[in-house]
């Protein structure tokens, strides 16, 4: 009991953090673009922390850390996933913080999700890839000291946003704690295997204490928009419901043949140096700066004669 007491205060906290800290793989691309390349710097390392634990890895059942070979359609679903997450203007975990603020149209993106991943499971579209054994070998020490050299560095010289750094390196600690107790407890992995198994049956029913991480994270990412101000109700309108729709299927395919959003990309799958995972994020960062680049607003064009 006392240990599902720390897993559901853990994941308040990380959704607390993730309210707080704008952790969204869009919106870190959208600044880099803008020249403000601290944001998805911190969130493409973030996952890393996990290794702080390696002693308990040690101990662990530590196969949850997926490693799975290359396959071309995975860095195809990680593109498709891109360009719906910057559509939607939301990925993984920003769907659920936008959501737990009161937006109500992050419910038809994650219905579209839903509906993605079941269309390709029906198609038999998956690739069957087959994990491979993980070693940890040197990487846990190297990775853990880069992090500890990297957050001093930007304490040193961007002691302005550290907030926001220190805030993004919180998420992934406790991802890491979390992941011990919990290897599913991501929201993508919940709403894809609670969907399925309601709709297809092609997945076991998510266990209660996944269920209870995931209420605890949307009150922890409640919390966070009441304290801050940014709880608002927003109602889709008409020509919203598409949109969302498309876009969150489009994220549920593109997961699907990534398999995993980039919520399980970065906290799980990245740190393992999954060859899978960094060509599927690769395809995220390409998909969702196209995507971004297609919904921009650009001025009219203006003729003088």
């Amino acid at each position: 009991m006392f240990s599902v007491v720390i897993a559901l205060t853990i994941a308040a906290v990380i959704g607390y953090t993730a309210q707080v800290t704008g952790l969204c793989m869009v919106r870190g691309v959208s600044d880099w673009i803008r020249g403000r390349r601290l944001r998805l710097t911190a969130i493409l390392i973030a996952g890393f922390w996990i290794y702080l634990f390696t002693p308990l890895l040690e101990y662990h059942e530590y196969s949850f850390l997926a490693v799975y070979p290359f396959h071309w359609s995975i860095p195809l679903g990680g593109f498709v996933f891109g360009v719906g997450a910057a559509i939607n203007g939301a990925c993984s975990i920003s769907t659920a913080t936008r959501l737990s603020s009161g937006d109500l149209r992050m419910v038809l993106t994650m219905l579209g999700w839903l509906a993605g991943w079941v269309l390709l499971i029906i198609a038999d579209v998956e690739p069957d890839l087959r994990r491979t054994t993980y070693q940890l070998g040197l990487l846990p020490w190297f990775a853990v000291g880069a992090l500890v050299l990297a957050s001093i560095l930007v304490y040193w010289k961007f002691r302005y946003r550290w907030r926001m750094w220190s805030g993004i390196m919180l998420v992934g600690i406790f991802a890491g704690v979390l992941f011990l107790y919990e290897p599913a407890w991501s929201p993508s992995d919940f709403v894809r295997d609670a969907g399925l198994n309601l709709m297809t049956g092609a997945s076991s029913s998510p266990s209660l204490s996944r269920a209870l991480i995931l209420v605890a994270m949307l009150l922890g990412m409640t919390v966070g928009a009441w304290r801050f101000g940014r709880f608002r109700w927003v109602l889709p309108g008409g020509g919203e419901i598409g949109k969302h729709l498309g876009s969150g299927l489009m994220m549920g395919i593109g997961s699907a043949l990534a398999l995993g959003g980039n919520d399980f990309q970065l906290l799980l799958a990245l740190p393992a140096l999954s060859p899978a995972s960094l060509s599927a994020l690769a395809g995220m960062l390409a998909g969702i700066w196209l995507g971004a680049w297609l919904t921009m607003d650009r001025p009219n064009p203006h003729f003088t004669l």
